[in-house]
């Protein structure tokens, strides 16, 4: 959480730095789909374990070359299982899910090169890091929940009026129940807390109180893009 907390940081800072062109203002809009993945109290290290297909739709309002916002829905499903984990908890407890999940989600975007709507020479390229704000229905919980995204990508101009990209975003939630598993406190099964650990109650703990869940997506875009005032003379983009 500190090194989310250090990259939020980061990317506010990039927010203010100077830059030499106002004048690069347009939208993007288009679809986005890839796999998706959950990591919580049932998968706790593996990435792209259990992936499923997302289907989206995005748009983008781009403030200068080095700053967009952006909107997005995405939907997809997250599913996890014990059995597929060696651990000798997880055997135990053999717990598994499988939920529908829809998000909106509000981000801001900061670009590692100059970028710029229609050029597919100079500016036609660059890395990006985005973060924000969203909000998740999942069929597991049955209510809003919020989650912070984190991500990074690629994309270029592939045509004037054409972009194309990929990313990966992590969703961290602020939520412990996305996999059905609200987790208890072991120090209260601690003799030294006053309850004591015996054959009743050692697999009381179904889940880890103080970890939230996350799940994540990993990405292709396809934008059309509308650039404020015209793309300007074609023999500068093309």
């Amino acid at each position: 959480m500190q090194k989310s907390i250090a990259l939020l940081f980061f990317i506010i800072a990039l927010l203010f730095l100077p830059t030499k062109s106002i004048a690069q203002k347009g939208f993007e809009i288009g679809p986005t789909a890839g796999g998706s993945y959950y990591m919580g109290d049932i998968n706790m290290h593996k990435h792209f374990y259990s992936p499923h297909l997302n289907l989206g739709l995005f748009m983008k309002y781009h403030i200068n070359p080095r700053i967009a916002v952006r909107l997005s829905g995405i939907a997809t499903k997250l599913s996890a299982a014990d059995i597929d984990f060696k651990n000798a908890f997880q055997q135990q407890r053999d717990h598994s899910f499988e939920t529908n999940l829809v998000e909106i989600a509000s981000m801001f975007e900061v670009t590692f090169l100059p970028y710029e709507i229609g050029d597919i020479k100079k500016k036609s390229f660059t890395p990006y890091i985005h973060t924000g704000l969203a909000v998740y229905l999942a069929s597991s919980t049955q209510a809003l929940n919020m989650a912070v995204p984190i991500g990074m990508g690629v994309k270029k101009n592939i045509r004037p009026r054409l972009v194309v990209g990929i990313e990966w975003t992590f969703r961290r939630t602020f939520s412990d129940g996305l996999d059905n598993l609200i987790g208890e406190d072991l120090k209260n099964y601690d003799s030294a807390y006053g309850i004591n650990i015996n054959e009743a109650n050692r697999h009381k703990q179904t889940g880890f109180l103080y970890t939230k869940d996350w799940y994540s997506f990993a990405n292709l875009t396809v934008s059309y893009t509308f650039k404020l005032g015209g793309l300007g003379c074609p023999a500068y983009y093309e």
